[in-house]
């Protein structure tokens, strides 16, 4: 099976495949409706086809060769289909290597900060109020015990705005 790492988030079941023709697919699932699937080829060429029928996903997902499951399940359906803006293969070889490893997200925004594991589920969840050096600390600790993270904060209160702000120290972890 060429089938390298898949996992299901937020509606979408993103899939790495080890193939000569296709790098990657995106199948977003809409309830009780037929689904889009994001095709990603090893050049980077990506395509996207409406409409799909959920055992047709399936087969081309699980197939042997997904060169030859794209034209015997999809293609040859007719499903009306768009050229997209090539993919970033760099990016998508990182977040496969990310997802494969011990990598964790790490989110704060405006008095809740989040950390999940690679796939997706939660490891820590606490409202606490943050500055970015806090943060940048949090994150700089994470790494030191290698961790590879992917981070995003944003609305952190100023260094000396509230004395609530706690410092790594003073932590509630």
């Amino acid at each position: 099976m060429s089938k390298i790492f898949g996992f299901y988030e937020n509606d979408v079941d993103k899939v790495w495949y080890d193939s000569s023709n296709i790098k990657y697919s995106e199948c977003i699932d809409h309830d009780n409706a037929l689904k889009t699937l994001k095709v990603v080829f090893s050049n980077g060429t990506q395509y996207k086809y409406d409409g799909v029928d959920v055992g047709q996903y399936l087969l081309f997902r699980e197939d042997l060769s997904q060169g030859k499951a794209l034209n015997k399940y999809i293609k040859s359906n007719g499903y009306k289909y768009e050229k997209l803006e090539d993919a970033n293969l760099s990016a998508l070889d990182e977040e496969l290597s990310f997802r494969m490893g011990e990598g964790i997200f790490v989110f704060y925004d405006d008095g809740k900060f989040t950390m999940k594991d690679n796939k997706d589920k939660i490891i820590c969840e606490r409202d606490v109020t943050l500055s970015e050096a806090s943060f940048n600390t949090i994150c700089s600790a994470l790494e030191a015990v290698g961790k590879q993270l992917y981070t995003e904060g944003k609305n952190f209160i100023g260094d000396g705005e509230r004395e609530e702000d706690r410092t790594l120290s003073e932590s509630p972890f």
